[in-house]
């Protein structure tokens, strides 16, 4: 029995993972469920699956009326738990910067560590692949384009690669062109086509915030330069992403979109166990179309470009900025065009500096700190 930590057991990477837990019952038992703050859910959970151990990021204790009877991990102190020998396999899936460090444990340890959010490999890329080669740990990625890659580099030798190439959705605005986004809601950014995912997820999916995000995690994971990785839009879904080798051959990954599929593969390699994901009926789906990113007037990927060519930490100023804003704009408080204004204002200003190299963990926590204040003194001064 493998035994599982999961970071963010209440969005829904944490559910998907909890249900692909439930179809493999004899193969994995969860040593513990940490969230941020939802209290309700992640007591219902530990009572559900018999878990011992809780931790919320955002509160110490939790209120009795759950009916908990276990152990409350501390947050900040969750690295013993994390290296003892009651962790083999650590699910990181809690958006935002805030589970770098618990990650960052889990690799030093030497574990599993199956990533969901983009936002750590985006900051710290180089240091977690590092740490990574120095313990041994094993980093398999569990959002579907990274597992769709991860899946098709098993068998290929990195000097047989050409290129690899990431597929996107194009998200609800698909068509739309940036002046013709000035005025949508929450609830239009919201509405995505495809995937069903947590709120800051699916906005990073209206404004393809994600794909520049995962661009820079592609680069950090697979180590190949940016320059070898293009974004295509499919509307369906069903190819997650695709490599193509030296003689111009292209593998792919194909699967309904369901994150269960991934989290499956991630749990289990190199074997396979039940996803409990209905078989792909191609027929079904009759078409699969592409459509070049160029046609596509959001500057997204352009700035992970500029980002991963410009400093160290740059990636970090670019998600930081992103997520202050996409944070405002689920609020009401900042329209959905200034998103990308907030984020381009923020690296304009960084790049004003200067930049260091060989950054450390507590380093890039500082500037991801510095940019969120310069990201909001911007929307402040702007709405």
């Amino acid at each position: 029995m493998k035994k599982v930590l999961i970071l963010g057991s209440t969005g829904s990477i944490g559910k998907s993972t909890l249900d692909v837990i439930s179809a493999n019952p004899n193969k994995y038992e969860i040593s513990a469920l940490v969230a941020s703050t939802n209290e309700e859910e992640i007591s219902y959970q530990a009572n559900r699956f018999k878990v011992k151990n809780i931790s919320l990021a955002n509160k110490s204790n939790l209120d009795s009326k759950y009916n908990f009877d276990g152990n409350f991990l501390d947050y900040n102190c969750l690295d013993k738990f994390i290296a003892s020998d009651q962790v083999d396999i650590v699910v990181a899936a809690i958006s935002g910067v805030i589970g770098l460090k618990p990650i960052l444990s889990a690799i030093q340890a030497g574990k599993r560590v199956l990533i969901a959010n983009k936002e750590p490999l985006v900051v710290a890329g180089k240091i977690l692949m590092q740490e990574a080669e120095l313990s041994g740990a094993e980093i398999i990625p569990i959002d579907s384009e990274h597992c769709a890659i991860h899946q098709c580099l098993s068998n290929v030798r990195k000097q047989d690669l050409n290129k690899i190439i990431i597929t996107c959705s194009g998200g609800p605005f698909l068509g739309k062109s940036l002046d013709e986004l000035r005025n949508v809601s929450i609830e239009d950014a919201k509405d995505h086509p495809v995937w069903s995912m947590g709120n800051k997820n699916l906005i990073d999916s209206a404004t393809l915030m994600n794909k520049a995000l995962e661009l820079i995690e592609a680069k950090w994971l697979f180590d190949i330069p940016e320059n070898k990785i293009e974004i295509i839009i499919h509307p369906q879904s069903i190819i997650h992403s695709m490599i193509e080798t030296k003689d111009s051959s292209v593998l792919a990954a194909l699967s309904e979109p369901d994150m269960k599929v991934s989290i499956a593969y991630g749990l289990a390699y190199p074997n396979k166990i039940n996803s409990s994901v209905p078989s792909l009926d191609l027929a079904k789906h009759q078409k699969l179309e592409f459509i070049s990113f160029d046609k596509i007037d959001l500057p997204s990927i352009k700035f992970a470009r500029y980002a991963l060519n410009a400093s160290e930490a740059m990636p970090a100023v670019m998600n930081s900025a992103n997520e202050v804003a996409v944070d405002c704009f689920l609020k009401g408080k900042l329209p959905f065009n200034l998103i990308f204004d907030t984020i381009k204002f923020s690296m304009d200003e960084y790049d004003k500096k200067i930049s260091e190299k060989n950054l450390g963990i507590d380093e890039l926590i500082d500037i991801d700190q510095q940019v969120r204040k310069t990201a909001m003194n911007f929307i402040q001064k702007n709405i």
